[in-house]
């Protein structure tokens, strides 16, 4: 794909150069406008193609080119010994942001390409939350049922306090006779993958909780451990299509039960796509995680994808110093685990404040995203300028793209961001292969 995109480029620029006097500019931009979407018709002609989207700019950017070279390394790993049918390890990705996030409509379309495609595979949902229990918005791919009392604590309020791990978010209860369901579910005509394995996250060491429990007849489960990273693992001998969790009380000092998260995981090779997100969230509030650390070391990614700055850029006074402080106060502790793993960022989307004032922010926000690429020699994925850059979300909204609120997209748009991104993860993937991989 990479050098028929090369070869037409190619093609594009001399036969662009041959009659440039021959008419005014304008008509020049005209004829190369079409030639484009031509091009861009002949690449990628099974997804729709929008007016008001800069093709141009779908690149990851890197100071640095052997950014992402520990996930490209992993990719090709997995891709190679499945062509070969040997027995390969799973690549793991972690994609954390905010109410972009937790819906999971982008991160979900990036999740199902990678695992719809035959060279990696899929290797399970990933971390899952309660959302609903929590009395908030839940990802469509799964349902989520409950008994008994719970409350939310939040990293993004600051009245809330609560031991959270890489979800920021946190559902507890006092009663040991409390359950949490969770069933993935067949959503866009794709179906839930085999659950083989769940890992519940909670506080373990804490010896006022009550105990985990999954709720299975007892010749469905292979083996339970729990790990003083925290959390509980079960694999079971069935696969399973749903998971409950019951609590078990062991002790009179045991006295509630907090829940940090769920990973849903399959036995098979492939790529393993965690995201984790809540709304309003911004960069700060992540650093209120006590276990974000050593959640992340259970997890093990290949890459982490960064996508924060929505809400941190929102507000008229935005303190771009700060949020670049956190942002690479982050990246730290990402890199306090395994100083090797690839870091990508991604810029916050066009918005507007309160639906009409146009948000100079997110250019000073994108200004200190570049910085970071170059300065922490990580990958960059500029979102705001595929947009279209300022006041691009109203053309966005226009083409049924973003939503009313000038923040959002709409479902479509979410897709349409997912399949740019992984377009631009695969074209530069395919130029590691072809240029830069070790022989």
């Amino acid at each position: 794909m990479m050098k028929i995109k090369q070869r037409i480029t190619w093609f594009l620029i001399i036969l662009i150069s041959i009659p440039t006097l021959a008419f005014c500019q304008d008509d020049l931009q005209e004829k190369t406008k079409k030639l484009e979407d031509s091009i861009r018709f002949m690449l990628y002609k099974e997804r729709p193609y929008f007016e008001v989207v800069n093709y141009g700019a779908n690149r990851i950017q890197m100071e640095d080119s052997t950014s992402l070279d520990y996930f490209f390394e992993a990719l090709y790993k997995l891709q190679n010994q499945k062509e070969k049918q040997e027995k390969s390890t799973q690549v793991k990705i972690l994609h954390i942001g905010d109410s972009h996030v937790q819906a999971d409509f982008f991160t979900g379309k990036v999740r199902q390409l990678f695992q719809e495609d035959k060279r990696f595979g899929d290797a399970g949902r990933g971390f899952v939350f309660p959302y609903s229990a929590a009395k908030t918005n839940n990802p469509f791919d799964y349902k989520t049922r409950y008994t008994g009392t719970w409350t939310s604590q939040k990293m993004v309020s600051s009245k809330h306090q609560s031991q959270w791990g890489i979800s920021g978010i946190t559902v507890e209860t006092t009663s040991p006779t409390s359950t949490i369901t969770i069933e993935p579910i067949e959503y866009n005509e794709r179906k839930p993958t085999k659950i083989d394995k769940v890992k519940i996250y909670y506080p373990i060491l804490n010896e006022e909780l009550f105990e985990a429990v999954i709720i299975a007849p007892t010749n469905e489960i292979k083996s339970q451990k729990m790990h003083p990273d925290g959390y509980l693992e079960v694999i079971f001998n069935v696969p399973q299509t749903s998971v409950s969790i019951g609590l078990d009380k062991t002790d009179d000092i045991q006295t509630h039960f907090i829940l940090q998260g769920i990973s849903f995981e399959s036995n098979e090779d492939g790529v393993l796509y965690h995201a984790v997100g809540i709304n309003g969230a911004e960069t700060r509030h992540y650093l209120r995680c006590e276990d974000f650390e050593t959640q992340l070391r259970s997890i093990k990614p290949d890459l982490v994808v960064i996508s924060l700055g929505t809400n941190d850029a929102y507000p008229a006074k935005f303190d771009d110093v700060a949020y670049k402080g956190n942002l690479s106060k982050i990246i730290s502790q990402i890199r306090n685990i395994n100083s090797e793993v690839s870091i990508l960022l991604t810029s916050p989307n066009d918005t507007y404040r309160y639906k009409k004032y146009a948000n100079y922010n997110t250019q000073k926000a994108e200004k200190r995203l570049q910085e970071l690429m170059r300065e922490k020699k990580i990958a960059f994925w500029n979102f705001y300028q595929i947009m279209g850059g300022f006041k691009s979300i109203t053309e966005w909204q226009k083409a049924g793209l973003g939503q009313y609120d000038r923040i959002h997209l709409s479902q479509t748009g979410y897709n349409l961001q997912g399949d740019l991104f992984y377009e631009a993860i695969e074209e530069q993937y395919q130029n590691w292969l072809e240029n830069q991989r070790p022989k």
